[in-house]
């Protein structure tokens, strides 16, 4: 039986990771676990990759070698678009719209599903407990687009935010790379970082994306197992 693939393009919020990075997982990585074998998960998602530089590194060619008819792909993209360093900044209405365009064209061309996605939220509170905005114009960008080509589009951004405000200040660490020193042998110096997932929060973002696919009774949700994620 031809599986249907699931291909991912992204950055390091949706990668995989070497077990010697453990507990960091993108919650790309841990899509497989929601779906049946009916869905392959090809996950072409790359630390520190823009549009531009996912683009300029052929890593898209790599997936189009790949892609059937019938396939689809998410693409999320914007942490590192918004970087100063020429091999990744695009800005956020000409070239970083056209380069998810590009993507979309070519996804569509071979008989691909392109699914848009805001990027998730960093976890930046202010004083009131709110997230502060840290990604610009890139969001809008994204969600425009997609209305102009007719793409399904998850606002990853907004799910997210709701949830981690909802867990607050500092439940909200457990989702991300918060460790204590000694407390993974990977990080004997422990980590403070609000940006990337650690196994907790990748699973809680997929089971946010998961829910979404449900929601908006989407193809893809035919093939999603009966798992419960809870925050």
């Amino acid at each position: 039986m031809k599986k249907i693939q699931l291909f991912i393009a992204g950055d390091s919020t949706m990668a995989d990771y070497e077990d010697s990075h453990y507990p960091q997982m993108g919650w790309g990585q841990v899509l497989p676990y929601f779906f049946t074998d009916e869905i392959k998960v090809q996950n072409h998602a790359a630390s520190g990759r823009s549009t531009k530089s996912f683009l300029s590194e052929n890593r898209w060619t790599e997936m189009e070698r790949q892609f059937q008819s019938g396939d689809y792909v998410l693409i999320q993209f914007g942490h590192n678009d918004q970087k100063l360093d020429k091999e990744r900044a695009t800005d956020p209405f000409t070239t970083y719209q056209e380069n998810l365009r590009f993507m979309i064209v070519s996804a569509r061309g071979h008989g691909v599903t392109p699914i848009l996605l805001t990027s998730i939220a960093r976890r930046h509170f202010d004083e009131k407990g709110f997230l502060k905005d840290t990604h610009g114009h890139y969001p809008d960008a994204v969600r425009q687009l997609a209305l102009l080509e007719k793409v399904v589009c998850i606002d990853m951004l907004q799910k997210t935010s709701e949830a981690i405000e909802r867990l607050g200040l500092n439940e909200s660490k457990k989702w991300f790379m918060w460790l204590e020193t000694n407390q993974f042998s990977s990080y004997p110096d422990g980590a403070k970082d609000d940006t990337h997932l650690r196994k907790e929060g990748a699973m809680a973002h997929a089971g946010i994306f998961i829910q979404e696919l449900i929601e908006r009774s989407h193809p893809l949700s035919r093939y999603v197992k009966k798992i419960e994620v809870t925050e």
